[in-house]
């Protein structure tokens, strides 16, 4: 049967609380119950000791039985729970007794009660000797633990403690339905912020808090959770309406181009055809970077990693970029480390430097400067790209890997860029078991780093 939270840590709370404020008591009442009733036992066998030794030696004094002496005998020896203490001489014959009444002379119910105490006395005899031979029998009377003082005192204390336990488990009741509540209300109110991010509502309405430290995580959990999406909601709004730009520019061209043949404004020229069949393959170049991105972050485009010297490759790659850089007036270098090695899928980790360096061609403006610099770094091979270009804006940076995502949004499509390419490097990489990371300043450039182990994991 489900139960809310609050229901269920009540019960919890009540659960162990009557456990222990049953138990305990009861333990405790037991053991006292015990201990009081050895005590009782031990100090009547001693009263008992005593008694028989003082006739012993009342009998010893003569050598016979001295019914003077023992009329004066001192009952005040004889403390509760002896009711009675009668002596006989050897034939059975009685030579003395002391019998306390239970109640005093005219208590109410007093004869009554010792006579119905009186069945369950209980009765202890034990000889007196003079050496050897047994001149007498003296017989113990006594109530039962149970109505001895002892006993009527340990009746006043369980009863007394188990009233201070039932008022406890009242105070303890609500102080568990009260702490219950405390625990509950902070979750519940997580979950209605959660159910309103399923509807939408990224941002909380209000700022929640609890002193208890997982429950505060958990909201703060859920904040985040809830940012992120807004985040994640915001990229994807960007990017239908990127894609949707990207797509429609060629297709506005090559409709314009169709129709102008239509209708006979132009001749269909190879020069025009060809310029229509450039549009396409625009269109078609930025529909294979969309499925080439999605194949890598599935996994389904598999690395074919193979030993490759890193160096001569990187030169051969920094000797393909030099006259595009040349052409823009951006001062192009390169340093190289000789003998790195690794084992890597080479044509998709040219890829992802391609992707770097045209990056920071496309941001970098003229007289600026990009650098390419490969070094060998314990047990990786750690690729840079750096530019003196725009930079990237503290904000952006969590985002410049996402797919379709753009620092400025005018300036990358002036230029040509579609928001693919860092992430189609960030898929690269990863497939290859490294890690891509930036850094940059805002009007002062960007550093790009790869890292991949030497060896390669292949994906």
């Amino acid at each position: 049967m489900k139960r809310s939270l609050r229901t269920q840590t009540f019960l919890q709370y009540a659960a162990i609380v009557l456990i222990c404020m049953l138990v305990i008591p009861a333990g405790i009442s037991k053991m006292l119950d015990l201990q009081f009733k050895q005590f009782t036992e031990s100090r009547i066998r001693e009263e008992e000791q005593r008694a028989v030794q003082f006739m012993e030696e009342i009998y010893a004094a003569r050598g016979a039985w001295n019914m003077a002496l023992l009329s004066r005998i001192r009952t005040e020896n004889f403390r509760w729970p002896m009711m009675s203490v009668s002596l006989s001489d050897r034939y059975g014959n009685p030579l003395w007794e002391f019998r306390r009444p239970f109640l005093r002379p005219g208590s109410r119910g007093g004869a009554q009660r010792e006579e119905l105490l009186a069945e369950r006395y209980l009765v202890h005899e034990s000889p007196v000797m003079s050496g050897t031979e047994q001149v007498g029998t003296i017989r113990f009377t006594y109530l039962p633990f149970v109505e001895s003082r002892e006993g009527l005192f340990l009746k006043r204390f369980n009863r007394l403690m188990f009233s201070a336990v039932g008022v406890m488990l009242v105070i303890v009741a609500g102080v568990a339905f009260v702490m219950a509540g405390r625990i509950s209300r902070p979750v519940l109110r997580a979950a209605e912020r959660a159910s309103l991010i399923a509807r939408g509502r990224y941002r909380a309405p209000e700022k929640m808090a609890s002193n208890i430290t997982e429950i505060e995580t958990l909201i703060e959990s859920i904040d985040k959770l809830g940012l992120s999406l807004e985040a994640q909601e915001e990229l994807r709004r960007r990017m239908v309406a990127d894609v949707a730009h990207e797509l429609r520019s060629p297709l506005t061209i090559v409709k314009s181009h169709l129709e102008a043949f239509e209708d006979g404004v132009w001749s269909p020229t190879s020069e025009r055809i060809k310029l229509t069949v450039e549009e396409i393959d625009r269109l078609s170049e930025r529909i294979t970077g969309i499925e080439r991105l999605a194949s890598l972050e599935s996994g389904e485009e598999r690395l074919e990693p193979m030993p490759t010297d890193l160096s001569a490759e990187l030169a051969r790659t920094a000797l393909s970029f030099e006259p595009v850089f040349r052409d823009k007036d951006i001062a192009f270098t390169h340093d190289l480390a000789p003998g790195v090695t690794a084992t890597v899928d080479m044509p998709k980790l040219k890829r992802a430097v391609d992707n770097l360096l045209a990056n920071a061609l496309r941001y970098t403006d003229a007289g600026g400067t990009v650098a390419l610099t490969l070094r060998k770094a314990d047990a990786a091979a750690q690729i840079t790209v750096r530019d003196t270009g725009m930079g990237i804006p503290a904000a952006d940076l969590p985002n410049v890997f996402d797919r379709f995502y753009r620092t400025d949004k005018s300036r990358a499509r002036e230029s040509g860029g579609m928001g693919i390419g860092l992430a189609i490097a960030k898929a690269i990489v990863t497939a290859h078991g490294g890690t891509i990371s930036v850094e940059s300043r805002e009007g002062e450039g960007s550093e790009f780093v790869i890292e991949l182990p030497l060896g390669g994991d292949g994906a």
